[in-house]
């Protein structure tokens, strides 16, 4: 699960999930983050922006983005891990990297896991096959990758309480499922033009089939499928003149969808396209700006079983951003960006009754300042923020559809620090503050389900030699309102708190590592709804352990 900003349940549609700066997480699906098509083991670092950066990343960069960068095939690699660990769970990956010349690198991984997880009928496979091909040429480089992703999970559905109570791991639905194929190419290249630009595009053609049964309380389902396939053409031209950036593009998409359910074929042809540009200038020697624009259009072809209905709509958004750098070791910042969101093809269509055609597109405004202070033995960082979305995309479980908040807000706060108390003691805490409400309409006042007021994180970590580590980690998520209950009527989740301890031994080229999750066995839920059916929480695992060795060979 991911959350940034307080989005909850919908934050897979309003966070982007990039690899090597490319979306994973489709504006087509909005029940999948794909997290299982990340090679972790390949990854050399994550970047992590917070706040709306809808000028470059467009559609969905509302409350943030998380880029996932990934080693790069330049040097001949072996890689193997076999783990193991609570409730029958197990993990397979072996990877190569092969330099076939001095411009040509290949790297082919694949992986396959296992767990029956906590809960009964909750069992989950996934396999994966990645290739991919990049090629060095003058002034640039060329890559072609492949992926194809199977991942089923059985769904066993929310406890009542008085069913939370009596088995935390008993199935509600025993033949509930989702088994999704995901085939993907990418094609992509980077070029210098002369002395000023450089091109970057790329190509990406995915195809997701979907099988599943979905039941709800006095409602078995029945066996169905959602089919999608996207086409995505990504162009930007960047500029460097002097200290002067300056960044060009454009995003073309096209989606077909198809639900095909006992109800009938729902279905949607999306179309968006987007243009957009941004200039980062310095002010000074310690000031610089940042502006762009970006406008975008959408057009939807929706056939809910009834007549056809066109749906199309555009917006236009920008931003401006100041940073300051008194020193190196500061940076303030202080900036504005408007957000968008267009509701996506599932998200038009609705099983049980058929959803009007009409769903609203997602707007908005974030307003952020910020200090960040990084020395060499410690890092302090404070930032403050107002998100204001029209039309902010939610689910409402009761009614079984998607609708519009009119309007909604979200006020927050953050602190984040890192020191090291010893050359082998490193230690760091974070804390984030959010009001999250609704601000018009029948609920004005409320605050947004799911979405808890405090979140706090704790870590130690311990390394007394290169190839010993020690890590303490402790998360703490305050009480939230159950998702679909705008009136704050229910009783609400409640806080919990959830400590985990990961140890590593380094061998040589090997790594040997061993983990407990939830060292206190603390029983809580993560999440949870309001239907017309009663309240429904999804329980969390209890303590459980995982322990896994790993080799990697380079030269």
């Amino acid at each position: 699960n991911i959350d940034m900003r307080g989005f909850g349940a919908t934050a897979n549609s309003n966070v982007v999930i990039l690899v090597n700066g490319r979306k994973i997480n489709p504006a087509t699906d909005s029940s999948t983050l794909y997290l299982s098509s990340i090679d972790l083991e390949n990854v050399e670092q994550i970047e992590i922006i917070e706040g709306s950066a809808g000028i470059l990343y467009g559609n969905q960069a509302v409350g943030g983005l998380i880029n996932v960068i990934t080693r790069r095939p330049d040097a001949r690699s072996l890689r193997a891990k076999l783990g193991g660990g609570s409730y029958d769970g197990w993990e397979l990956l072996a990877g190569i990297t092969e330099r076939l010349d001095q411009q040509v690198g290949l790297s082919v991984q694949a992986a396959k896991r296992g767990n029956d997880n906590y809960r009964e009928r909750n069992a989950s496979r996934m396999q994966r096959l990645d290739a991919r091909l990049e090629v060095d040429h003058q002034g640039g480089r060329s890559y072609i990758d492949v992926q194809r992703l199977d991942d089923y999970s059985q769904t066993p559905g929310a406890l009542f309480a008085s069913e939370l109570a009596a088995d935390r791991r008993q199935a509600v639905f025993p033949n509930d499922y989702l088994d999704t194929t995901s085939q993907v190419l990418r094609i992509g290249t980077g070029q210098t033009l002369g002395a000023h630009w450089r091109i970057e595009a790329e190509l990406a053609l995915r195809n997701d089939q979907r099988e599943f049964v979905q039941s709800f309380r006095g409602f078995p389902g029945t066996p169905s499928t959602q089919d999608r396939d996207t086409i995505e053409l990504t162009p930007r031209l960047i500029g460097h003149f002097g200290d002067n950036v300056v960044t060009l593009g454009i995003d073309l998409q096209r989606t077909d969808y198809l639900l095909l359910t006992a109800f009938g074929p729902q279905g949607n042809q999306q179309d968006i396209a987007a243009v957009y540009g941004q200039v980062m200038h310095p002010l000074s020697s310690v000031l610089s700006a940042t502006a762009g624009l970006r406008h975008a259009q959408v057009q939807n072809d929706i056939n809910n079983g009834g007549t056809p209905v066109d749906l199309d709509d555009s917006v236009t958004v920008g931003s401006l951003g100041l940073v300051y750098r008194p020193d190196p070791a500061w940076r303030l910042f202080l900036r504005a960006d408007q957000n968008y969101r267009f509701a996506k093809v599932d998200e038009h269509t609705n099983v049980p009754f058929g959803q009007p055609a009409g769903l609203k597109n997602q707007t908005g405004v974030s307003y952020e300042a910020g200090a960040e202070l990084t020395r060499d033995a410690y890092s302090l960082g404070a930032r403050a923020y107002r998100l204001d979305l029209k039309d902010e995309i939610s689910f409402d479980a009761v009614s079984f559809s998607n609708v519009n908040l009119p309007r909604s807000r979200r006020l927050g706060f953050g602190l984040s620090a890192d020191t090291a108390l010893l050359s082998s003691v490193q230690v760091g805490a974070g804390y984030d503050y959010i009001d999250s409400r609704i601000t018009s309409g029948t609920h004005s006042g409320s605050s947004v389900p799911l979405v808890p007021v405090h979140k706090a994180n704790l870590y130690a970590q311990y390394q007394p030699q290169a190839d010993w580590l020690l890590r303490l980690d402790v998360a703490y998520v305050g009480e939230q309102y159950l998702g679909s209950d705008y009136a704050n009527t229910a009783p609400p989740l409640d806080a919990y708190t959830v400590v985990d301890l990961t140890a590593h031994r380094d061998l040589g080229d090997w790594r040997l590592s061993a983990r407990i999750n939830n060292l206190f066995d603390a029983r809580y839920s993560e999440t949870g709804s309001s239907s017309f059916a009663g309240d429904g929480y999804n329980p969390a695992p209890e303590r459980n352990f995982w322990i896994e060795a790993s080799y990697r060979f380079e030269e």
